[in-house]
């Protein structure tokens, strides 16, 4: 009787007893007591020729793909199970590190993410230093394959406080490099070339305190902020996206 009494006793404590108590999840566990995901820089491959490099850039990160020469800026958000999710300037995930150092590369034609391993360190890039005279060329090269290339009649220009600084004309190059891209994700979305050729004539870069761009009449502006360096201009996916939403033209994300 009394053995009867001291199992009854037990189970009731057990049933009394939180659930995480009784049998804790090692997983839940694991992360309750892990900090936060921690971001690694480096080279990094996810197969398939897809190579790029994490490098850390004023509180925030650049990603840079082997075969483009662009430099995305990535801000680190919280994710889910202390994970860190890396985003571009539209807010669209670029790639996601768990607590136990995971990385996953997120693509167009991969959405549902591809596995990244670290291969060695890199780098951090920097802007291309140009002459007054290499930018006036780009300007004009510009137009030049836009005419050819797409049948596109544009203007580039760029204010006189770009052409009198040296570190205005370098993220003045960069800038031009991501707008160029960004026009060519435009005109491959349905009516982009049209609305591009209709209401834009004319674009220019001019030197200011933050990052972005406006339509007056058929002169674009596209500002830029030397002072914050990469943080300083727009994704060519900022460009295509904050331009389509301009001209009312729907780009992909």
């Amino acid at each position: 009787m009394k053995a009867i009494l001291t199992c009854v006793t037990c189970l009731l404590l057990t049933a009394a007893m939180p659930a995480h108590a009784q049998d804790a999840d090692p997983v839940t566990a694991r992360l309750a007591t892990e900090r936060a995901a921690t971001i690694a820089p480096g080279r990094y491959s996810a197969g398939e020729g897809r190579d790029f490099t994490l490098t850390p850039y004023r509180g925030k990160f650049l990603l840079r793909f082997a075969n483009g020469p662009e430099c995305f800026v990535l801000t680190a958000d919280p994710g889910s199970m202390g994970a860190k999710l890396l985003k571009y300037d539209t807010g669209v995930a670029a790639l996601s590190v768990s607590v136990w150092g995971g990385v996953t590369l997120y693509l167009a034609e991969a959405p549902n993410g591809l596995p990244a391993t670290l291969q060695g360190t890199a780098p951090a890039p920097t802007p291309i230093p140009v002459s007054a005279a290499e930018l006036r060329t780009a300007l004009t090269d510009e137009a030049a394959h836009f005419s050819y290339a797409n049948n596109v009649v544009l203007h580039f220009i760029a204010d006189n406080r770009t052409m009198a600084d040296t570190d205005a004309r370098a993220l003045a190059f960069d800038t031009l490099a991501n707008v160029q891209m960004g026009l060519e994700r435009l005109m491959a979305a349905q009516g982009g070339k049209q609305a591009l050729s209709r209401r834009v004539s004319t674009i220019k870069l001019e030197r200011a305190n933050k990052p972005g761009m406006t339509l007056a009449g058929r002169n674009l502006v596209v500002r830029y902020a030397p002072a914050e360096g990469y943080l300083g201009r727009q994704s060519s996916y900022a460009v295509a996206h904050q331009l389509g939403k301009i001209l009312s033209v729907k780009t992909p994300e």
